[in-house]
């Protein structure tokens, strides 16, 4: 059984979906967010961010991964964002599994079947999603972390 993982970071919050693939359809065994400790130095915070992600991993047993990372054109690229995406990434590679991938919109929609432009549409909520029960009520930060989680099966 595969069982995945999608991130979405902003710098004060983590998401994550953990999703398993089962016979008979898709599992949602969890959907939510590590909160970025502010009382914490940057280090401390990203140590905080790995470790928590760690226990995550082998408490669910995952076999893949997806991180949705900032699109390269974005305005106004947030350095803490990108410090805590490059941590879990090494974290992914230092860790059991087995296969994982750096998702930008193009690559997450190739990895779903779906129009790249389309994605905003399903993340934004404006479109519900493989018909996923309350869709519209999770934000576009768990959206992601979701279709993220969804797209690492596939690799």
């Amino acid at each position: 059984m595969k069982t995945s993982i999608g991130i979405r970071v902003t710098p004060s919050i983590i998401f994550f979906s953990v999703i398993s693939l089962k016979e008979d359809g898709l599992d949602f065994r969890v959907i939510d967010r590590i909160v970025n400790p502010k009382a914490l130095k940057t280090p401390e915070q990203l140590k905080y961010i790995r470790n928590t992600l760690s226990d995550i991993i082998h408490e669910f047993s995952i076999t893949n991964a997806c991180i949705r990372v900032s699109e390269t054109n974005a305005k106004g690229l947030s350095i803490d964002r990108i410090y805590i995406e490059g941590v879990i990434q090494e974290l992914f590679a230092s860790s059991c599994i087995e296969e994982y991938f750096v998702g930008r919109i193009a690559n997450i929609s190739s990895r779903l079947k779906i129009k790249r432009e389309d994605f905003k549409g399903f993340s934004q909520g404006k479109k519900d999603f493989l018909d996923i029960e309350e869709w519209k009520e999770y934000n576009i930060e768990e959206r992601e972390s979701i279709m993220s989680a969804i797209s690492a099966l596939e690799i």
